[in-house]
């Protein structure tokens, strides 16, 4: 789940105490330990219609933010931004609606699809999607975008099919939840992340279709996402729990070794990241500003 970004599969949560993130929407003094990727952020107040997508329009400045960026994010192995500085809100192709880089809800890039980045996912990727959770704020739906055959949302609760349990896990920090590097993978075909505010990922869990799935955790980790939101920075973005999964996942597959391979799932979360910070730079909004975050 995300900083209430838009829900996104994958969920972080609960006061971190030890060192692990989490994903999904669990409150319970038992997850203290446990950082969970969660979409249970109050966005900040903005002007009116700053919407990522529409209305940040300006990418200048983007790409010489990227080069001064001291994040972590500046060490990914990314795709070139090159072809982002000039796309512009445009019609999309299958659905007819303007959209602005990709369309989400089609889930395909904007501009030429060749110069976007693509990616295959060694596990098949459900993101249960909550109705509450505005699509065109996921995070998660970059995933989809850039791995668009092996990642799949299921709406919350109609269309949860019935899971192989002995193939399938969840990304959910719960008591009994193993972390990532613990689990044998020699017979899990799917991943299962839930995109939904904190308090509704308990009513997604108790779905009868659900029970008995294995769930596992992730290190903690620490958000770099830029909306507001009521918890701490272990509080992941969707986007950014599927990323650490996948890359826990590698690295208890190739003996503690990872090149970048699932970097480009952060493509689209980084290229925001700089350009919201362009923008705070170069413009004096009406934002709440998050302490230490503009660099």
């Amino acid at each position: 789940m995300e900083n209430t970004e838009n829900p996104t599969t994958s969920l972080i949560k609960e006061e971190t105490t030890t060192n692990t993130t989490n994903t999904t929407t669990n409150n319970n003094d038992n997850n203290k330990n446990n950082v969970k990727t969660t979409e249970d952020s109050k966005e900040q107040p903005k002007p009116k219609g700053s919407n990522i997508n529409n209305n940040l329009k300006s990418t200048v400045g983007v790409l010489d933010n990227v080069k001064d960026d001291q994040s972590w994010l500046s060490n990914l192995k990314l795709h070139t931004f090159d072809h982002m500085i000039d796309i512009s809100r445009t019609i999309c192709k299958k659905c007819e609606k303007k959209r602005k880089y990709f369309c989400y809800d089609c889930c395909l890039p904007l501009g030429d699809p060749e110069n976007s980045p693509k990616l295959k996912l060694p596990l098949s990727v459900d993101v249960i999607h909550h109705p509450t959770e505005l699509i065109s704020k996921s995070t998660a739906i970059h995933s989809k975008v850039i791995a668009y055959e092996d990642v799949n949302f299921i709406e919350f609760p109609e269309e949860i099919p019935d899971y192989n349990l002995d193939e399938t896990i969840l990304l959910y920090p719960s008591e009994d939840s193993c972390f990532v590097k613990d689990i044998d993978f020699s017979n899990i075909k799917k991943v299962l992340f839930v995109e939904s505010q904190w308090h509704n990922a308990r009513k997604i869990l108790k779905h009868p279709k659900l029970q008995g799935i294995k769930c596992v955790k992730i290190d903690m980790q620490k958000t770099m996402f830029w909306r507001h939101q009521r918890h701490g920075d272990s509080y992941l973005a969707t986007i950014e729990a599927i990323y650490y999964f996948f890359k826990e996942f590698h690295l208890s597959q190739n003996n503690n070794q990872y090149n970048g391979e699932y970097d480009n799932l952060l493509f689209y979360y980084t290229f925001f990241y700089n350009l919201i910070q362009t923008t705070y730079k170069q413009q004096n909004r009406d934002f709440i500003r998050k302490d230490n975050y503009i660099q």
